[in-house]
């Protein structure tokens, strides 16, 4: 997006703008004027697979873990929870299909792979294979601090649905997830590659909603057109087809859709925010945090339906 001339969009992850800011602070000063957010997309949950003699994290201390290819995002957050958590790790970089195989072989100890739920090589890994999914979370973790990571991340789970093969049925396994955004190059506005990125905004913004249905991937029902994006800035293209079509924004991903009149929803709400302040040790959250944990809360919501009628 920056150094590649022929390059208008990409799909970036949330934390690049933050990481890049630390990692260079000249170079990266003013990123945010450059480089812009359209929409968030999708959800990347973090995964990591290890071999069942390794209960949690802090196992992992001293051992073999791949880190996905070099300064691939994998590699990049990764990085920032292994550095929150104060675990160091002999880091390899072998791509997916030859860490599986070294992981399986016992010759490295774990896995990490930041994608979208399933990832289709992972969904056809076995419990026979001696491997299974770390959880991320305070109970797991308990004399780690990971109110940094949550601030930064969305809470997620992996689930049975997920991976049938590694997650018992009724089971998920806590983790974090890293919102994947479709960015663009500021080009001056009276530019022909200005107009053609507004010209696509108006197209996919106006047929947003043919995504979501049953025939798509799963992942197309967690765009939110709305979404506010911290730190970042929205193009301006963007940012006047959302004032112009609110409504349609707001409606185009019913998924991500709250009604606060409704006093079912507000108390299972209420009820999830005071399970996950339990968890994390987090008494008070702003409403930049309150939006990023929505995604789990809506399945936290589908969890106590199904609890519920199973009661009945």
């Amino acid at each position: 997006m920056l150094f590649l001339k022929n390059v208008d969009m990409a799909v970036v992850d949330e934390d690049n703008l933050r990481l890049l800011k630390k990692r260079d602070p000249v170079l990266y000063a003013n990123v945010e004027q450059r480089v812009q957010y359209i929409t968030k997309l999708y959800n990347s949950e973090f995964q990591v697979l290890a071999r069942n003699d390794i209960k949690s994290y802090d196992d992992l201390r001293g051992k073999k873990v791949n880190f996905n290819l070099k300064d691939s995002q994998t590699e990049v957050t990764a990085d920032t929870v292994f550095n929150a958590l104060n675990i160091q790790t002999q880091r390899s970089y072998y791509d997916n299909d030859e860490a599986l195989k070294r992981l399986i072989s016992g010759e490295i100890s774990a896995m990490i792979i930041l994608t979208g739920a399933p990832q289709a090589m992972l969904a056809k890994v076995k419990k026979e294979d001696g491997v299974h999914f770390l959880p991320l979370d305070q109970e797991s973790l308990p004399n780690h601090k990971l109110g940094e990571l949550f601030a930064n991340y969305l809470p997620a789970d992996l689930t049975h649905e997920h991976y049938p093969n590694l997650i018992a049925e009724g089971t998920t396994v806590p983790t974090i997830a890293n919102r994947a955004l479709l960015v663009a190059y500021t080009w001056p506005e009276d530019s022909p590659r200005y107009k053609r990125v507004a010209k696509f905004i108006d197209a996919f913004f106006s047929k947003i909603d043919q995504f979501n249905n049953p025939s798509r991937h799963p992942k197309w029902r967690e765009v939110n057109l709305s979404a506010e994006m911290p730190g970042w800035v929205r193009l301006k293209p963007a940012a006047e087809w959302l004032a112009s079509h609110r409504n349609q924004a707001v409606s185009a991903n019913p998924d991500n859709t709250l009604d606060q009149s409704s006093p079912e929803l507000k108390l299972a709400f209420e009820k999830f925010m005071q399970k996950y302040a339990s968890s994390s040790g987090q008494k008070t959250l702003s409403s930049s945090e309150r939006e990023l944990l929505f995604a789990k809360f809506m399945k936290f919501l589908a969890q106590s339906k199904a609890e519920q009628a199973a009661a009945r």
